[in-house]
């Protein structure tokens, strides 16, 4: 896997449902964290080249400020492959398919779900096509949280980090309840966790790094970070 992620491809069945959802949210997300050189784009295994998205994907997408209007569906090809640093299938069997056809594509194949920041992270995304507004709206959040988390780790990777020492409440495991911190000659009480999410190694496919974002007695959010490889905590710097 490439450490450097510039081309990012979404793929799914028929490019009119959930990868058009994937490409139109990460162009947005991408834009608002001030990400540059990133290029995001969208295909499909079945895709019927031209085809717009479905209706329903266009009005839900519309509702999250994300148009999808002037989409029009590819078919995946060994040439948009070629230039992909990272591809991102929506189900197992997309990756399985995408790799029997072009084999030289393994490495760089994840499930969207990968990068998820809240629930299963080895599940697929459940294909909304055929189905009622409910199912669309379900499959647009679903997939808000794995690209909200690729964007995480976009951004992620120019942060810096500097070792704390963290307290956990009794009875839970070290990354679950962090309770205070210690940094820069100072204890701070953690009075509320305010987000969590997951990084994880591209390269090994596992799980390492989960990600606190937390409001302290002094009345300030920070990110914390704990290593589980390492059992070692710390704190992004601003």
């Amino acid at each position: 896997m490439a450490t450097q992620i510039k081309n990012i491809l979404f793929v799914c069945t028929g490019n009119i449902c959930r990868s058009p959802f994937a490409e139109g949210l990460s162009k947005k997300l991408v834009g608002e964290k001030g990400l540059e050189g990133i290029a995001v784009g969208s295909a499909g295994l079945f895709a019927l080249p031209g085809n717009s998205a479905t209706s329903l994907a266009q009005r839900v997408a519309a509702e999250y400020d994300v148009d999808l209007s002037r989409h029009s569906a590819k078919s995946v090809s060994e040439k948009i492959l070629t230039s992909s640093d990272l591809v991102l299938v929506m189900e197992r069997s997309h990756e399985e398919d995408l790799l029997a056809s072009f084999p030289d594509a393994a490495g760089r194949v994840l499930l969207l779900r990968h990068f998820g920041r809240h629930g299963s992270r080895r599940r697929g995304i459940a294909d909304p096509y055929g189905l009622q507004y409910e199912a669309y709206r379900f499959c647009f959040l679903d997939i808000q949280d794995a690209v909200s988390g690729l964007v995480e780790y976009l951004s992620g990777s120019a942060k810096t980090f500097e070792p704390i020492l963290v307290s956990c409440y009794e009875g839970y495991k070290t990354n679950e309840s962090p309770r205070s911190f210690e940094w820069a000659g100072r204890t701070y009480k953690i009075m509320k966790i305010v987000d969590r999410w997951y990084d994880a190694n591209l390269d090994e496919r596992s799980e390492v790094l989960d990600y606190f974002k937390v409001r302290a007695d002094d009345e300030s959010t920070y990110i914390i970070r704990y290593n589980r490889l390492f059992d070692s905590w710390a704190i992004m710097l601003r």
